[in-house]
C-alpha cells in the first residue's frame, strides 16, 4: 500500500476488528505506487495490493490477470469535496492552470494516474497538454521539490495538499474531480489466480473492506486520527486535510472514462474488458 490517506479505511478496520471477525490477519506492507504493487501481487510477493485504477487498467489491457476485489477511495462529487489538487509554489509564477503549459509537474510514478486526470482537466481549460513535462518525485516530497522549484507544479493529494498549503505550496485544480465526479480512484486488487484458488478469503475481505470503508466515511475523526499512525504527518495536521470519499461501491462509469482516457493519452494501446478486471461482490 501507499502511506496516503486513502488507505486509512483499511487501518481502522483492523483497529477495530472487522477483519477479525472475518478471520483474517493482515500485514499491511507500504509501497511507492500501483505501478510497483501490481507485479509484486501477480509476483506472489502480495496476496491484496492497493493501486490506483490507471495501473490496474494499463495491467489489464497488456492481458495481466489482475481483478479488482473492493473500493479504494472516491475523487469527492465537486470542488468542496476534492482532496486533490494541483499545486503551485504560492510565490511562484504560475497563476492559473494554463500558466503549466511546457513546465514540469511531479507525480509519484509516470504514466498513472496523476498523469491522466490532470491531463485531462487542463485538456479541459484549454491547455496544450502535449507540451507538460512529467516527472517522478515521491507524494512526501512534492512540496519540497516546489519549494525547490524542482519543479513547477505537483500531484497533491492528502495529506500532503494540506501540508504543503501549511507552507508555501496553493491549490489551483482539483483535476480528479474535474476529471469525473465520484472518480474510482483507486482500488483494491489481486491476482485472478489468487482469487480462483481462495475465494472464500477474498469474499471474506471484501466484507470486511465494506465495513471499513462505511465506518471511515461516518468517522472522518478517526481517519484523521488512523492516519498519523502510518505517516509522518503530525497530529495538527492531520486534523485540517480534507479526507477521500469513501463508499463501498465502484463507480464503474468513472473506470470506463479512465480507460478511454488512458487509450487517448497513449497509456494503453486497446482499451481492457472491464467485465474482466472488475470482480463483482458476492450476493
Amino acid at each position: 500500500m501507499i502511506p496516503i490517506a486513502d488507505v486509512a479505511p483499511l487501518y481502522l478496520g483492523v483497529e477495530q476488528g472487522f477483519f477479525e471477525e472475518q478471520r483474517l490477519r493482515l500485514e499491511p506492507q507500504l509501497a511507492e505506487g500501483g505501478a510497483a504493487i501490481t507485479p509484486a501481487v501477480l509476483n506472489g510477493d502480495f496476496e491484496i495490493g492497493f493501486s490506483n485504477t490507471i495501473s490496474l487498467l494499463i495491467a489489464a489491457s497488456k492481458g495481466l490477470p489482475v481483478q479488482t476485489i473492493s473500493q479504494g477511495s472516491l475523487g469527492g462529487a465537486d470542488a468542496s469535496e476534492a482532496w486533490a489538487e494541483l499545486l503551485v509554489r504560492e510565490d511562484g509564477p504560475i497563476k492559473e492552470p494554463r500558466d503549466l503549459e511546457g513546465k514540469t509537474i511531479a507525480v509519484n510514478t509516470l504514466k498513472n494516474i496523476c498523469e491522466v486526470t490532470i491531463k485531462a482537466s487542463l485538456e479541459q481549460q484549454d491547455v496544450d497538454v502535449d507540451k507538460l513535462e512529467f516527472t517522478e518525485v515521491p507524494f512526501p516530497e512534492m512540496n519540497a521539490a516546489l519549494d525547490a522549484e524542482r519543479v513547477d507544479g505537483a500531484c497533491g493529494i492528502e495529506p500532503f495538499v494540506s501540508q504543503g498549503e501549511a507552507g508555501n505550496a496553493r491549490a489551483i485544480d482539483p483535476f480528479y474531480v474535474n476529471t469525473a465526479p465520484d472518480l474510482t480512484v483507486a482500488t483494491y486488487f489481486a491476482s485472478r489466480q489468487y482469487i480462483d484458488e481462495n475465494p472464500a478469503v477474498i469474499d471474506r475481505f471484501v466484507k470486511a473492506m465494506s465495513k471499513s470503508l462505511d465506518y471511515a466515511q461516518k468517522n472522518p475523526d478517526e481517519a484523521r486520527r488512523v492516519l498519523t499512525t502510518y505517516t509522518m504527518i503530525a497530529p495538527e495536521v492531520a486534523e485540517r486535510i480534507r479526507l477521500p470519499v469513501w463508499r463501498s461501491e465502484l463507480t464503474i462509469p468513472t473506470i470506463e472514462r479512465l480507460s478511454k482516457l488512458s487509450l487517448r493519452y497513449g497509456l494503453i494501446e486497446r482499451e481492457p474488458d472491464l467485465e474482466a478486471l472488475i470482480r463483482r461482490p458476492p450476493r
